[in-house]
Formats: structure tokens, sequence, C-alpha cells
């Protein structure tokens, strides 16, 4: 203020960032009422970056699956891929070929280096086509 800088008093991050609706949507996905699991979903859904997400109890990715449900492939029943799947790679590509979601579980310490272009966002662009590589 003693700059002529513009400030909103009393702003509450969490109205400013999403709807009552879309809360509720979350809300009935699965995500807990709670201020820091909204606060949690806002980081998940706004991001730039893929969520990496520490769940001990099972709620984050509990709501994830009932909130992907619609994009979700699944393979022999299972939705969700584990980091130490063989096929983790074949599963990658499928999903991100056919605009799919894909839930990895099982990161403990070290992510697969497989992973780094996708999380780092390495798209290569020809023409109107978009690339991201996958090494082995």
């Amino acid at each position: 203020e003693a700059r002529n800088v513009p400030v909103t008093r009393n702003l509450d991050v969490v109205s400013f960032l999403v709807d009552i609706g879309t809360i509720g949507d979350w809300n009935m996905q699965g995500l807990p009422t709670d201020p820091l699991s909204t606060q949690n979903g806002i980081l998940v859904t706004k991001s730039t970056r893929y969520p990496l997400l520490i769940d001990p109890q099972g709620q984050a990715l509990s709501w994830i699956e009932s909130k992907e449900a619609d994009n979700l492939h699944t393979w022999n029943g299972q939705s969700l891929v584990d980091i130490a799947d063989p096929k983790l790679k074949d599963k990658l590509e499928f999903c991100m070929s056919n605009g799919r979601s894909l839930i990895i579980v099982g990161i403990e310490d070290d992510i697969d280096p497989m992973l780094d272009p996708v999380l780092e966002k390495q798209i290569i662009r020809k023409g109107k086509k978009q690339f991201i590589t996958i090494s082995d």
C-alpha cells in the first residue's frame, strides 16, 4: 500500500481459485471436506505439473480414481499401474496416444527415469502434432 500497489485485504485463496460447486463435486467424488483436502484438490487440479501425492490413508487415490473414472483405462480389471509393472512403458504410451489418464502407484524414493520426459513435459512439436519421446 505504501508503494501504491493494489491490495485485496482478507482474500480467501480457496474461493478465488475455485467455486463452491466444484468443491461440492470433489466432495461427492470422495475428497474429504476439510480445508486442507480442498487446498490439496486445488493444487492437484490447477497446477501445471503432475502431482506426486504422499497418501498414507489412500484418500487422495480414491478421489482421483473417482474423478478420473471415465478417462481411466483398465488392464485386467485394474485401473492402477504399479511403478514396477514390466509393461509400464507400453501402458504409458497407450494412455498418452489415446488421451487417457494413468495413475502410477508404488513410487518410493526414486522415480523411473523413463518418466522424466513426461513429468518435465518435454513436448516436441512437428507440424500440428505433439510428441514426447519415452526411452527405455
